[in-house]
């Protein structure tokens, strides 16, 4: 294959992954389906385009040697995409886990690659990047060929690791015991440490979209009208569980701050400065939690309150909750 069109199915492959994985993320389960076989599918082409340009960096490192900084920005490209694909594939076939082997989860270190190896692709480009042959002389019969059998190989071989893969749920994290109250795993996407949170001086402002803030303490929330649901946390670390959450509703919490119906999105915000916005439909299913599996939250899983987003990602599901604003 030529050396520019073997890039250019690299940067689609690597384009691809990066766009599947962050949209898939922000998105509902049931609106993120097409984006995680794309994502699978991508990851394969990538898997198999690498044994191409690996032909053309060989014969590269033979005719320049390592001089340049180019070369070495290529080097270094190189390592964190094996390092990237590496986690992936590992996680895929079950030889690491958000429990195993390190003590943060490889699927979240697989993310923090793959951002980084976007922002080193670009750099690459630019240091790198390739102006001929001209695309059109490119767009010939045989590149097609290739191309669309690439395509087809990644489909079939995505398929096949969809049979044998240990993951369960399409997002690819793995079960981590359900109706287990306090005991599911404790998982921090930003690294926050868990504050000590004084539950006598813990107070939640509420901000509505026409009325003037309040602040509920723990008891205003407890005696709120309680809800309860079995909801689904798909955590981006790479694993779910099904809990039984209690609480009250988050409409319900507004609702006292004077927001109306005329609010159309809602931010949620931690007492560690995590914060999320959400809109109508989201914030109508959503609840503020007090408790999961009859026991009051563990400070790690984000007492005295936490959101609970049902169909979103956990990282989401805001803990440690200190202010909700609806505008």
């Amino acid at each position: 294959m030529p050396r520019r069109l073997a890039n250019l199915a690299l940067l689609a492959a690597i384009t691809t992954l990066l766009g599947s994985g962050i949209v898939a993320w922000l998105l509902p389960d049931t609106s993120a389906g097409a984006l995680y076989v794309t994502h699978r599918v991508a990851g394969v082409a990538l898997v198999l385009a690498l044994g191409w340009k690996y032909a053309i960096a060989r014969r590269s490192l033979r005719r320049r040697g390592l001089g340049g900084a180019g070369v070495w920005i290529g080097l270094a490209t190189a390592a964190l995409t094996i390092t990237t694909v590496g986690l992936g594939v590992a996680w895929t076939a079950g030889l690491v886990s958000f429990d195993r082997p390190f003590a943060y989860t490889a699927l979240n270190l697989h993310v923090l690659a793959g951002l980084a190896l976007g922002a080193l692709v670009v750099t690459h480009v630019l240091a790198r990047g390739e102006s001929r042959p001209a695309l059109v002389s490119l767009a010939g019969r045989r590149a097609a060929l290739r191309g669309l059998g690439l395509l087809a190989v990644s489909l079939v071989a995505s398929v096949a690791l969809d049979r044998v893969a240990l993951a369960k749920r399409a997002t690819g994290s793995r079960h981590a015991g359900s109706f287990t109250g306090n005991a599911l795993p404790v998982t921090i996407w930003s690294l926050d440490s868990v504050p000590a949170i004084g539950i006598d001086r813990w107070r939640l402002r509420v901000v509505g979209a026409k009325g003037r803030p309040i602040e509920l303490s723990y008891a205003d929330i407890a005696a709120l009208p309680r809800h309860e649901a079995s909801v689904v946390l798909d955590c981006t670390g790479g694993w779910w569980s099904e809990q039984l959450w209690s609480g009250v509703s988050l409409l319900d919490v507004l609702a006292l701050g004077g927001a109306d119906r005329s609010a159309t999105r809602v931010e949620v915000i931690s007492i560690t400065g995590h914060r999320w916005t959400f809109d109508r439909s989201e914030a109508e299913r959503a609840m503020l939690a007090t408790h999961v599996g009859g026991e009051a939250l563990s400070a790690g899983h984000g007492y005295p309150v936490r959101l609970v987003a049902p169909g979103l990602r956990g990282f989401l599901w805001i803990k440690w909750v200190t202010e909700v604003v609806a505008a």
